[in-house]
C-alpha cells in the first residue's frame, strides 16, 4: 500500500495499492500482462507474469484493495497464439488457474493463454483489453520473440 506521493520511489515489485490521490503508481513489463485495477476510491497496478499470475498475485492485489474493484484494464502482452509454452509449467499454471490457460500457438505448440488466466484470476471484475500483442508488432518490447531488454511502463493514479 503506497500511502503518499514518493514512497517506495525505485522500489520493485510485482503490485502496488493506493487510496491516496496523486501517488502515482507503476509497473513495467514487455510480454507480461500489465493490468490497472480501479475502484471507488482505490488504484491498483500488477505485473502479471505466468509465475506470479500461478501464485495469485491478482488476487493478492484484490484483496489488497479491499476488494474495492470495479474494472480492470490489461495492457499490451504475449498473446496465447504466439507464446509457445513447457508441459511441466503449464501444468502449474493450470493446477492454479483451471484448463482454459492451455492454448496452442499459431504453429500448433502447446501454448499459454495469459488473458485467459488473468480473466480467472479477476473473477467477475469487468475486464477491459485492446488486444494488442507484444509479439505480433514491433510497437512494444518483447523478450520471447525479439530479446529486447527494454520495458514499458504501465502508469496509474487517482487524481
Amino acid at each position: 500500500m503506497v500511502t503518499h506521493p514518493g514512497e517506495h520511489a525505485g522500489a520493485e515489485a510485482d503490485a502496488a495499492v493506493t487510496t491516496v490521490a496523486g501517488c502515482k503508481l507503476a509497473v513495467r513489463t514487455a510480454d507480461c500482462v500489465p493490468i490497472v485495477l480501479t475502484g471507488h476510491h482505490t488504484v491498483g497496478v500488477v505485473h502479471a507474469g505466468w509465475r506470479g499470475l500461478a501464485a495469485g498475485i491478482v488476487k493478492a492485489t484484490i484483496d489488497a484493495m479491499h476488494g474495492d474493484v470495479e474494472r480492470a484494464q490489461i495492457g499490451p502482452h504475449i498473446r496465447v497464439g504466439c507464446y509457445e509454452f513447457g508441459a511441466d509449467d503449464l501444468d502449474e499454471v493450470a493446477a492454479a488457474l483451471g484448463d482454459q490457460v492451455r492454448g496452442t500457438t499459431t504453429w500448433g505448440a502447446p501454448a499459454l493463454d495469459l488473458t485467459a488466466g488473468v480473466r480467472a484470476a479477476l473473477g467477475d471484475v469487468r475486464v477491459v483489453d485492446d488486444g494488442a500483442c507484444t509479439a505480433c508488432t514491433d510497437l512494444y518490447f518483447s523478450w520471447r520473440v525479439r530479446q529486447e531488454t527494454a520495458r514499458f511502463a504501465t502508469i496509474a493514479w487517482i487524481s
